[in-house]
């Protein structure tokens, strides 16, 4: 467990995967153009049929992430950080034995593969000395064919955001670009069921100086293969084989945000 979390291996890690991109490249691409659905877990399929179990009516895009978003925040309490292959974690969180704001961005995608919402997974670099919120943290983006934009959503504290003149959900670069430009902005709430941190959502989002990145190149069916075959070797080994082999994940820094 040290090895996994050692801060200077993933120092180390953060810089090999890290480059600048234009905007237009994190605009075009998608977690669902590696993802098949075929290559998601049943244990998701299972799952999935929980979450729109008593669900009769057709749903509209934003309603179907929200409904997964709800579920996954209302039936996983969280806990430590996991990083094992999606089917594992999934089970892990399900039953209480963990899940930080990575895991849950991590199945958030798999469950939209599976209910043909387009989704990306973002990351926030922050540059602070405040411990609570120096790693960094996880959330997500999905598309709404209704709206015809990309949409904002941090699943693990259930929250979109909007200009403060405007009830259009903001994108993730919305929401930086508008920053930049110190115009207003605010967060909403959108599961009545979990009670969030408003103070921390302000230090990551709004009061620290904080730039996002796209995590790009993520196959799901690789990764789960490499974490369930070698698991008996630390994670962070793991992530070093797949980076040399170039199989590895890649964290996207878009320029116009920077």
């Amino acid at each position: 467990m040290k090895l996994k979390r050692h801060p200077l291996l993933y120092s180390i890690r953060f810089r090999l995967v890290s480059k600048a991109v234009p905007s237009d490249r994190v605009e075009s691409f998608y977690y669902n153009r590696l993802n098949q659905k075929s290559d998601i877990p049943a244990i998701y399929y299972e799952l999935n049929h929980l979450i729109f179990n008593n669900e009769t009516t057709e749903l509209i895009d934003i309603q179907k992430a929200e409904k997964i978003a709800v579920w996954l925040r209302n039936n996983i309490k969280g806990g430590p950080g996991l990083g094992h292959s999606s089917g594992k974690t999934i089970r892990k969180m399900v039953r209480g034995e963990g899940g930080v704001c990575s895991d849950f961005s991590q199945v958030f995608n798999n469950f939209c593969v599976i209910n043909d919402l387009k989704v990306k997974e973002w990351g926030l670099k922050i540059l602070t000395d405040d411990i609570n919120i120096r790693g960094g943290h996880s959330f997500n983006e999905f598309y709404s064919k209704e709206l015809k934009k990309w949409i904002f959503m941090d699943v693990s504290k259930s929250i979109c955001f909007y200009q403060s003149d405007s009830d259009m959900p903001l994108s993730v670069l919305e929401i930086f670009n508008l920053k930049k430009e110190n115009k207003k902005i605010y967060f909403a709430q959108f599961n009545t069921e979990y009670a969030i941190d408003t103070r921390n959502i302000n230090d990551l989002y709004l009061d620290s100086e904080s730039y996002p990145f796209l995590i790009t190149n993520y196959c799901n069916k690789t990764y789960d293969f490499f974490l369930d075959r070698l698991g008996f070797l630390p994670q962070a080994l793991i992530h070093g084989i797949l980076i040399l082999s170039g199989k590895s994940y890649v964290f996207e820094f878009p320029t116009q945000t920077v």
